[in-house]
């Protein structure tokens, strides 16, 4: 009777497995947006780097995954500060 109860157990324990396999190997696909923002500070030229990539992404219909980095900002002059910011993004396959 153990070899039978054992056997129904594998038997059961693999179609599970087998049920798992499908929606395991359908990936995520993610990439990287970009957004360039300026401001009279640079506060808010990242504030406004930041929310572009966020934006950029998800009006693409991309969901985005955690806040936006701020890669790098400089002073433009007399116009203020520019800074870019990246957002990383996913999109599961249909």
């Amino acid at each position: 009777m153990t070899k039978l109860v054992r056997s129904c157990v594998m038997a059961a324990a693999s179609a599970g497995l087998l049920a798992l396999t499908p929606a395991a190997s359908q990936a995520a696909e993610c990439k990287d947006f970009a957004a360039v923002g300026s401001g009279l500070n640079e506060g808010i030229a990242g504030f406004m780097a930041k929310q572009g990539a966020v934006n950029v992404a998800e009006n693409r219909g991309w969901k985005v995954q955690g806040e936006a980095k701020l890669v790098s900002c400089k002073s433009t002059g007399i116009f203020g500060t520019e800074c870019t910011a990246r957002s990383r993004a996913c999109k599961l396959p249909h």
